[in-house]
């Protein structure tokens, strides 16, 4: 879990670092809401740039930080080949891209917007940690080399992914509500709340047991 919290915690530490022009009183909290999910998830700068969280530039800097992160969890102490990274980075951005989840109406209430969420879990981390256990158990190569054993790894893990994507199912849908705080004249998406919000768009317990 504490992957995942870290992920979620970046995202609001981020956010919040190019939210200062978001200040006005004409400040839209749902438009910035899925402007943070559009982009930390789907890489799509369009709402960032519209509600003038940043340009598509800082956008785009955020987004790669985001991935950055959680490939650094997953790959932590193992030295893989360039192009193995970029095929294992391109597997996280499309599960990513697949979340799902609608922003709906901000309401305001003294100085914090609450926004409601509506989204679907994706049962992706449980089907994916089963595949990679059972490619662990049944290979019976070559366990000399540690730097190529680690690189079998992360193949394994990269194509574990790959196939649970691919027959990836959703739960039902489930609103969450995120609390968007004025704190240093800078509105702020509340951690707790973001966190939530993860825990509600992926099987997060099973992310746990990742190696």
């Amino acid at each position: 879990m504490k992957r995942m919290r870290k992920v979620a915690l970046l995202l609001v530490a981020v956010l919040a670092a190019a939210m200062l022009g978001g200040c006005g009183s004409s400040f839209d909290a749902s438009g910035y809401v899925k402007a943070l999910l559009d982009n930390s998830y789907k890489g799509d700068s369009t709402e960032f740039v519209e509600q003038k969280v940043g340009t598509k530039e800082e956008a785009e800097k955020l987004y790669v930080e985001g991935i950055d992160t959680e490939m650094s969890t997953m790959t932590t102490g193992i030295q893989i080949s360039e192009d193995l990274e970029a095929e294992f980075r391109q597997v996280v951005e499309d599960v990513y891209k697949s979340v799902k989840y609608t922003v709906g109406d901000a309401t305001k209430k003294d100085d914090v917007y609450e926004v409601e969420v509506k989204c679907q879990k994706m049962d992706i981390f449980a089907p994916t940690m089963e595949s990679f256990y059972a490619a662990v158990e049944a290979y019976d190569g070559d366990t000399s080399d540690e730097d190529a054993l680690n690189e079998q790894i992360v193949i394994m893990l990269r194509d574990a992914f790959k196939d649970a994507l691919a027959n990836v199912s959703y739960e039902d849908e489930q609103s969450v509500i995120v609390r968007v705080e004025l704190k240093d004249k800078v509105w702020t998406p509340n951690e707790e709340d973001i966190v939530k919000l993860q825990e509600s768009l992926f099987d997060t317990e099973a992310a746990s047991t990742l190696p």
